[in-house]
């Protein structure tokens, strides 16, 4: 029986490897300037990337194109420039949002993946050197949502009727989008929502948003809903009622010291690893990594974020894709191999979501727990069976 137990035990390391390490950075381009948007075709064989002095880029086969699919005239004053783009679900259209040429406002375009042609599709969102915002991404149901900032003027964020320091919702042709709360937005209290992606596992949308002089945060974006500036910054304390419309939420998490958050991703449960899937990533420009949160199963608050991988320099755009985390810097785009899938192989069907810790081992470890009691349990009974001399016997 003792042999038993022993044989659970080894099972216990047999069946418990560590957990996986971290792996390195891979560089895939080094060649790129200032780098802002990455999204892929809907098979994952196209990349396209945004530079902020107006290039959308293309890779094809692990290669950079040497020609631009379009090139769309704007500034690159202070924060402004071609920011955030994404890829409409039918492969047709890149989208692309971009500070107008003379710095006075922001707009969206739709650029063909056919040609190169580019039409403006919205105009007149507020710019300003500062807190433009720029993320673009497409929701489930195949509307357009857009993040712009207050652009300085924070009584925007509050102001239902102001455009500004909200996250919009558009129809793929620029069209406010039916249902929206307010007017072309579903979202407002925010201040410089930087980077925006919609999670493949609830839906929703998550974006980063930089504090003035503390409490940079990650917000989860439902509609109707405030998220507080210039009323308050980090968690409000109870009780608290913005000055705006919409129900308040607190921020998923943030920080007290600034940080600079910047492009955000989920590692989606069809192609990550057990051990990331369904996490939400985030890059940081004054702090110069990246973080992982990881979410409750309601996906509506962080159980964890700390710092997943030290870069050692700024960190902007981020995109989930075939191979894992993209991530770009100033001068580069790299990779994190966190892809369980092989190349050419279909992805599965999305996992649940396993509790934080060592997830790929929780069944095993438990049947090798439930070995280890029976084990033990034997021996016990053992022992009373065969006593030795003075032992005493059951009753």
């Amino acid at each position: 029986m003792i042999r038993a137990a022993a044989a659970a035990l080894i099972l216990v390391a047999t069946v418990a490897p560590p957990a996986q390490a971290r792996p390195a950075a891979v560089t895939l381009l080094d060649d790129v300037d200032f780098p802002v948007g990455i999204d892929f075709s809907s098979d994952g064989k196209v990349m396209y990337l945004s530079e902020r002095d107006g290039a959308i880029r293309v890779v094809r086969d692990n290669e950079l194109q040497s020609d631009p699919l379009a090139e769309i005239l704007t500034t690159t004053t202070g924060e402004t420039g071609l920011l955030d783009i994404a890829v409409s679900p039918d492969d047709r259209w890149v989208y692309a949002f971009a500070t107008v040429r003379n710095g006075t406002t922001n707009s969206v375009y739709r650029v063909s993946t056919a040609d190169g042609e580019v039409e403006e599709i919205v105009s007149g969102l507020p710019a300003n050197v500062y807190h433009n915002g720029g993320g673009v991404d497409f929701d489930r149901e195949g509307s357009l949502l857009v993040s712009n900032g207050e652009t300085h003027d924070s009584g925007r964020s509050q102001d239902p009727d102001a455009l500004g320091g909200k996250i919009y919702r558009f129809t793929p042709d620029g069209e406010d989008a039916p249902d929206n709360p307010f007017g072309a937005a579903i979202a407002l209290g925010l201040r410089n929502p930087f980077g925006l992606t919609v999670d493949p596992v609830s839906g929703a949308a998550f974006v980063t948003d930089n504090g003035p002089t503390e409490e940079d945060e990650v917000d989860r974006i439902d509609s109707g809903g405030n998220y507080g500036w210039p009323d308050v910054v980090g968690p409000a304390p109870e009780g608290f009622e913005p000055s705006g419309p919409g129900e308040y939420h607190d921020p998923v998490s943030h920080h007290p010291d600034i940080v600079v958050p910047t492009g955000i991703a989920v590692a989606d449960p069809r192609n990550a690893r057990p051990d990331v899937a369904g996490d939400l990533f985030y890059g940081t420009y004054g702090e110069g990594t990246i973080h992982r949160i990881e979410l409750d199963p309601d996906r509506q608050r962080a159980l964890s974020d700390e710092v997943f991988f030290d870069v050692g320099e700024p960190v902007i755009g981020m995109a989930w894709g075939p191979s894992g985390l993209y991530f770009s810097t100033p001068d580069s785009l790299r990779l994190l191999p966190l892809a369980r899938r092989r190349p050419g192989e279909p992805p599965g069907p999305v996992a649940p979501i396993q509790p934080a810790g060592d997830r790929d081992y929780v069944p095993m470890l438990l049947v090798a727990a439930a070995v280890i009691v029976v084990g033990v349990a034997l021996v016990v009974a053992g022992r009373r069976t065969r006593r030795g001399p003075g032992e005493p016997g059951p009753r």
